[in-house]
């Protein structure tokens, strides 16, 4: 139980992080508000997990995310890769709770990875949009 713990608080670290460092700073550009509002309710549901469980609240750093942000150049790139590292998290930890009898705590979670799969898809459209404004449009060449 304690290694649960343990990443249910890293993944609150990391959303945290998400909330107050990175994901403000892509606001204006990038349009990312619901994104915001939806990593603020993932800290608040592990708080309430880490609470049911009888366990502090307090976020564990994880040098996940800053090692990543430190790399990736493209925005959109490193959202990418966040929304890819927080599904592999909350996918573990579902199947954590799940062997751990946690139902509940294993039902907030599949809520959480299945919010992340559909972030990930809205960065990946946003990522083709802004790539496709990007490229030159070329005349179309006939053939033959």
């Amino acid at each position: 139980m304690d290694g649960f713990v343990a990443r249910l608080q890293r993944m609150l670290w990391i959303e945290e992080w998400l909330a107050h460092e990175l994901l403000p700073a892509l606001l204006p550009p990038l349009g990312l508000e619901r994104h915001l509002a939806e990593t603020k309710q993932h800290a608040l549901t592990l708080r309430r997990i880490l609470t049911a469980l009888g366990e502090p609240h307090d976020p564990q750093p994880s040098d996940a995310l800053p090692a990543l942000a430190a790399e990736v150049v493209e925005p959109t790139d490193l959202l990418a890769q966040v929304e890819h590292l927080e599904i592999a998290a909350y996918t573990g930890l579902r199947s954590t709770a799940n062997a751990l009898g946690e139902d509940d705590i294993s039902l907030r979670l599949t809520e959480i990875v299945e919010q992340e799969q559909h972030a990930l898809e809205r960065v990946e459209r946003l990522t083709a949009r802004l790539l496709a404004e990007r490229v030159p449009h070329a005349e179309p060449v006939e053939l033959g």
